[in-house]
């Protein structure tokens, strides 16, 4: 996929109006979308020791905008800051979704799942957009029960 730049842009080497939208709440309560990202985070094989610092630094490199209702945002990394933040990364983003299990969101998760999928999704914008996307037709016959 070529980009082109504008003049401006160009001399920068990328685009100043990049941006990523913040994850909304519809999206942290559809399972799919949380069983996606939860997978793919998993996908990328980073220990749990080092996991935030990966996202600290994919937050600090990126160089476009985060917005939220047309509205930048900055993101509040504190939520990462607890004692036990190693343990999460473990069990959350390290670890798939298995097979016949419907990922749920618990409350004091919540804020960590928006920072994680957003700053992911800045790495990874074309496989952030098939989050949660499901195919409307999976080719299968019609079924006789309906």
């Amino acid at each position: 996929m070529k980009y082109s730049l504008c003049v401006h842009c160009l001399t920068l080497g990328y685009c100043k109006n990049s941006t990523r939208q913040l994850v909304r709440d519809a999206q942290l309560e559809n399972p799919e979308y949380l069983r996606d990202l939860r997978n793919f985070a998993a996908s990328l094989e980073i220990s749990a020791d080092h996991f935030l610092d990966y996202l600290l630094n994919l937050y600090r490199d990126y160089r476009g905008r985060i917005v939220s209702n047309g509205n930048e945002v900055f993101l509040n990394t504190e939520e990462f800051e607890t004692d036990s933040i190693r343990e999460w990364f473990r069990d959350w983003a390290c670890t798939p979704v298995p097979d016949g299990v419907r990922p749920r969101l618990r409350e004091e998760s919540r804020e960590r799942i928006r920072l994680l999928g957003t700053i992911l999704s800045t790495k990874f914008a074309f496989e952030a957009e098939l989050w949660g996307a499901r195919a409307a037709n999976d080719n299968r016959p019609p079924s006789a029960q309906n």
